[in-house]
């Protein structure tokens, strides 16, 4: 893939790895985030083995997420 096809792809898609990182939880969090309807439905890739969102139909929740996990962990 050319460094410009990477980009495009990058600026469109996020990965579960890379939502597990801006979060700071588990894959299996996400998972379950998507299972509970916290999260929009993925697109599954090679039998499950990639799973990556829609960057833009993704951002609001993870906005929404941080901000009440940022939340939890100051209550706690």
């Amino acid at each position: 893939m050319s460094n410009a096809a990477q980009k495009t792809f990058d600026d469109r898609y996020i990965t579960s790895s890379e939502i597990s990182k801006v979060l700071g939880i588990s894959r299996a969090a996400v998972s379950q985030g998507v299972g509970r309807g916290l999260l929009p439905n993925p697109i599954s890739i090679n039998n499950g083995q990639l799973v990556i969102f829609e960057r833009d139909a993704v951002k609001p929740y993870l906005e929404f997420w941080s901000q009440n996990v940022g939340k939890r962990i100051k209550n706690a």
